[in-house]
């Protein structure tokens, strides 16, 4: 009798890889003082189990689909009047896929994400570039008010 286990259910697993935090500070120069940025990243793996567990002498399709996704938090300070939060996400900064278990591959991917970490800290540095406006936009504002007020 052929037994045939199928797990071509899209269970998803999701968590945060370890030893992959991320800082960065940065200081704009503006007319209502110095804002000084601090940033910090972590990173999410989510693993997909994707394909079939074939029988004996039938090849097995069986594999985890994974991805890294980046976020960013920032705290920012305008002098001593305006402190601003913002949360970033970037999903798919990193993607790939293993044959077999996704429960047997936690460590590999653990391995190519340390390998490519200086792919993570690329996607936060244009992740920190972009927000440079969103920074000064709140910065305006709170300046803005502090003169109207």
């Amino acid at each position: 009798m052929k037994t045939l286990a199928y797990a071509g259910f899209a269970a998803a697993l999701a968590f945060s890889a370890p030893a992959v935090a991320m800082e960065h500070t940065t200081v704009i120069e503006h007319p209502a003082g110095p804002i000084t940025a601090d940033y910090a990243g972590a990173t999410r793996v989510e693993m997909k189990q994707v394909g079939t567990v074939a029988g004996a002498g039938r090849a097995s399709s069986l594999r985890c689909q994974w991805s890294v996704s980046l976020s960013v938090e920032r705290q920012a300070q305008v002098g001593a009047n305006l402190q601003a939060k913002r949360s970033m996400l970037r999903n798919d900064v990193i993607t790939g896929a293993s044959p077999g278990w996704c429960s047997e591959r936690g460590n590999g991917i653990d391995r190519v994400i340390e390998a490519r970490r200086d792919d993570l800290r690329s996607a936060m540095m244009a992740m920190v570039a972009q927000d440079r406006a969103v920074i000064l936009v709140e910065a305006e504002g709170a300046h803005a008010r502090q003169r109207a007020g």
